[in-house]
């Protein structure tokens, strides 16, 4: 288990981002479909987004509803908030016009940032939708640096749904994150993720995997957008891993269980597979073994709020 200290001087998710860009600012963060992000260029990206929210009357300790497809953009939202000293709250939905304003509210927000249709809005009267496409450089100069009174919050986990109503929300500090992810390289056993091209799919909630991308954030990782799951299952899991050059993957118990069932092969050339949730089955890391995968397994278990890992099984 992670029992390292947050380090001196960084207690907070933009304090912990800052440092990477500053120790990486021109290596690749972030491939979507649109291309590649430097640190440097998210750095920016994020200020457009803070400055965007800063016209918007967004103020410290706001709650503010994620609602975009996973992408540069994505990462851009999340800083965005975090540095206007907001919290972003993540709202998981399978219903194709996105999540509604019931779904929204049982996270606390009142603010949403979106990347779907305008006309897709109306789902949500008493929420102020801002359009995440209105960020750029007209609106980055109205950001000037990280709000110095930071929410204590970075992260609230929404119920899913309107009838996960008697749940309770799941509110995450920046503290835990950060201490986490600088645990990650006080760990003897676990991987370094510098330079690793960590992928993760595009259909996956962010909260599944959110400590996973964190800790490749806070120590350089090359963060890499793929498809869904099942369409990459569908082309060839471990062709589609090599040609788009990944050599780190994070993904959720399910997921891992399902691909692993389909294609357990399909996993054998990672150096590193980040597996996030409850409930890893032994025959599950056994199949992966037998089929060839000699990287690091890292199972990151327990609540967002506390987690913990351990190394599974270890490159030879």
């Amino acid at each position: 288990m992670t029992t390292a200290a947050v380090p001196e001087g960084v207690t907070t998710l933009p304090g912990l981002f800052a440092r990477t860009v500053a120790e990486h600012a021109d290596q690749p963060a972030i491939t979507d479909a649109d291309g590649v992000l430097t640190y440097r260029e998210l750095d920016e990206l994020s200020d457009a987004v803070s400055g965007l929210l800063r016209l918007h009357g967004v103020s410290p300790g706001d709650r503010v509803a994620l609602c975009v497809a996973h992408s540069s953009g994505s990462w851009a939202a999340v800083l965005g908030i975090l540095k206007r000293g907001a919290v972003y709250v993540t709202v998981e939905t399978c219903d194709p016009a996105g999540p509604s304003e019931p779904v929204m509210r049982m996270g606390g927000a009142t603010l949403c940032l979106s990347d779907m249709p305008r006309p897709k809005a109306h789902r949500c009267p008493r929420v102020l939708v801002i359009p995440l496409a209105d960020a750029g450089p007209h609106t980055a100069v109205y950001h000037s640096a990280p709000h110095p009174r930071l929410a204590t919050a970075a992260c609230v986990v929404a119920p899913t749904s309107e009838a996960d109503g008697p749940c309770r929300a799941l509110i995450v500090d920046h503290t835990y994150i950060v201490a986490r992810a600088d645990g990650w390289a006080g760990e003897e056993s676990t991987p370094a993720l510098q330079g690793e091209r960590f992928g993760y799919f595009g259909d996956v909630p962010l909260s599944a995997v959110q400590l996973s991308l964190w800790v490749g954030l806070a120590h350089g990782a090359h963060l890499v957008v793929l498809p869904s799951l099942t369409c990459l299952l569908e082309r060839g899991l471990r062709e589609e891993l090599s040609r788009r050059g990944i050599t780190a993957l994070a993904l959720p118990v399910a997921a891992l269980d399902h691909g692993v069932r389909k294609e357990a092969g399909g996993f054998a050339a990672l150096r590193v597979l980040v597996v996030e949730g409850d409930g890893l089955a032994p025959e599950v890391c056994r199949m992966l073994v037998g089929a060839g995968f000699d990287g690091r397994l890292v199972h990151v278990t327990g609540p967002a709020d506390s987690p913990s890992w351990r190394v599974v099984s270890t490159r030879a």
